[in-house]
């Protein structure tokens, strides 16, 4: 810090150092660095700026990602998506899918639009729950989800105090207000796969003489629910909601991280191993990115006359 004011305390596997934190776009099929940026922050919030760079150096109107778990944030990734990049960041936790709840707004989507790369009109088909062409063959799906459609379930009180929801997890006594307590399990609904609310978990209320507490609940991979036992009344308000909404699956798998570190990583190994950059010579965020950029452009020159040879080069340039 004393030696380079820009530079920043970060974590690494070999524990705390000053340094700055590079992030790159590596095109899959050729290992060319398509895009790059350097800064003295974690990976959160460079995801959309990393990517639209590469788009727009590689002239294409929508891209699909890999990214290791730092870029792992749900507003990043929804932000990508709304504007044409599919974000396969890995999942902190061990789950194979991400879920976003999206507001439904009715709009009949005509070809053209589901065809469109424009950010508008990518969003419109979302909002829609429609997928768009761009996103077809990727990790990304779309489906409604009605609050009064679905199957009729319950979550039901169990005699040692806990509550067990209609997908079997079970919930706990989190807190009381008056003759309700209230049950919940932050860890449940972060790895459930049928969202039953908008919130991030779901609370439920149970009164002295509360044994079930009805749900509707769309049908998760052909999995049996427990049905509501007849003779349970329904709140008055029960039958009144019927608010559509629209989920957006993402799956992931761990071919998509394998895959991502034969990409990603073989860029940094070279430049590290080959052209000897274990570390900057330069001082100042400004030059650093200057001298990375260097690196990168010799990584880049090297490998595509490995690729298609010097003459090739020469002819195009």
């Amino acid at each position: 810090m004393t030696t380079d004011p820009d530079a920043r305390r970060m974590h690494s596997k070999d524990g705390f150092h000053c340094s700055y934190n590079a992030q790159t776009a590596v095109d899959g099929g050729s290992h060319l660095i398509a895009g790059y940026s350097v800064d003295n922050k974690t990976d959160v919030g460079h995801l959309r700026e990393v990517s639209d760079e590469a788009k727009e150096l590689l002239e294409v109107p929508s891209i699909e990602v890999l990214a290791d778990k730092g870029y792992d944030s749900n507003q990043d990734i929804l932000d990508c998506l709304m504007n044409g990049t599919v974000a396969n960041v890995g999942i902190k936790e061990e789950k194979e899918e991400r879920i976003f709840t999206i507001e439904y707004i009715g709009k009949d989507i005509d070809e053209e639009t589901r065809k469109s790369t424009e950010p508008e009109k990518i969003q419109a088909c979302l909002h829609a729950g429609v997928l768009p062409e761009c996103y077809e063959g990727t990790s990304v799906s779309v489906e409604f989800q009605k609050d009064d459609e679905g199957v009729l379930s319950c979550f039901t009180l169990n005699n040692n105090g806990t509550v067990t929801c209609p997908m079997g997890n079970t919930l706990f006594a989190a807190r009381k207000k008056g003759k309700q307590t209230y049950y919940s399990s932050r860890a449940a609904c972060r790895f459930c796969t049928n969202k039953c609310t908008q919130s991030k978990f779901k609370v439920v209320a149970f009164g002295p003489n509360t044994k079930y507490v009805p749900v509707r609940m769309n049908p998760c991979n052909g999995r049996q629910m427990p049905l509501m036992p007849k003779g349970v009344r329904l709140p008055n308000n029960f039958k009144k909601k019927s608010d559509k909404k629209v989920l957006i699956r993402m799956k992931h798998t761990e071919e998509m991280s394998t895959k991502r570190m034969c990409h990603s990583e073989h860029p940094f190994g070279t430049v590290k191993w080959y052209n000897f950059g274990h570390y900057v010579l330069c001082r100042g965020k400004e030059k650093v990115t200057a001298e990375l950029g260097l690196c990168f452009l010799s990584y880049n020159l090297r490998r595509a006359i490995n690729m298609v040879g010097v003459q090739r080069l020469i002819a195009v340039m």
